[in-house]
């Protein structure tokens, strides 16, 4: 690797164990809601130390795919932004006036491919994902017009016989949205956004995986 001037640190995002949001849900619907956060601040620390000693969580193998896919990204980041050298095989090769062998131009290519990598890793998770529904918001309306009319697995819906058969085998019969004319071309558009959300990630995740295989003995400092 050639070395290039280390550069100011910038801040990053980071996979927390101690998420703020996390601690907030623990307690939610609890009727004990402090004994709940005491709770999961006992589970931080017991994952703390699990991120110590063998280098990841529980939570972290719990969503294994959704935490490389912040974590790599997160690391990228973190290399281009601190590194102290660039790959050789990258850019030109030249002697300067002094008549030594440089190479100054890996360092912007790096970046390049770096930046690339980052960016396609970030488009592969749903949360960083720059693609958004366009029917998000009115689906969202819609679903809780829904919940309220007819209640949240549309038990309002119901007829007296899938009530009865209900009561004999205590399996009750759930019903959606789009079952009903008014909601479902909004169903079908919002469906439709998302499997061409869900695929471009997924090309995404390709094309970010075959770069890491490409360079993945480069990536080091």
């Amino acid at each position: 690797m050639f070395s290039k001037k280390k550069s100011k640190e910038l801040p990053i995002r980071t996979i927390n164990v101690w998420n703020k949001n996390d601690f907030l849900m623990s307690g939610f619907g609890k009727k004990f809601k402090l004994f709940a956060i005491i709770k999961h601040f006992i589970r931080c620390i017991k994952w703390s130390a699990q991120r110590i000693t063998r280098g990841y969580s529980d939570p972290d193998v719990w969503e294994f795919n959704s935490y490389l896919q912040h974590l790599i990204p997160d690391m990228l980041q973190h290399l281009k932004d601190n590194r102290m050298g660039s790959p050789g095989f990258l850019g030109e090769n030249y002697i300067n006036e002094e008549g030594i062998l440089v190479n100054d131009t890996c360092h912007s290519e790096w970046d390049k491919i770096l930046d690339k990598m980052i960016f396609l890793w970030r488009e592969s998770e749903e949360s960083t994902c720059s693609k958004k529904n366009p029917f998000e918001e009115e689906f969202m309306k819609a679903f809780k017009e829904f919940e309220e009319r007819f209640g949240f697995f549309g038990e309002g819906l119901l007829t007296p016989e899938e009530k009865e058969e209900a009561k004999k085998s205590n399996y009750t019969k759930v019903h959606f949205m789009e079952e009903l004319p008014e909601y479902k071309e909004l169903y079908e558009k919002h469906r439709e956004e998302d499997k061409k959300i869900e695929k471009y990630q997924n090309d995404c995740k390709d094309e970010a995986l075959d770069m890491l295989k490409e360079y993945f003995y480069s990536l080091w400092d």
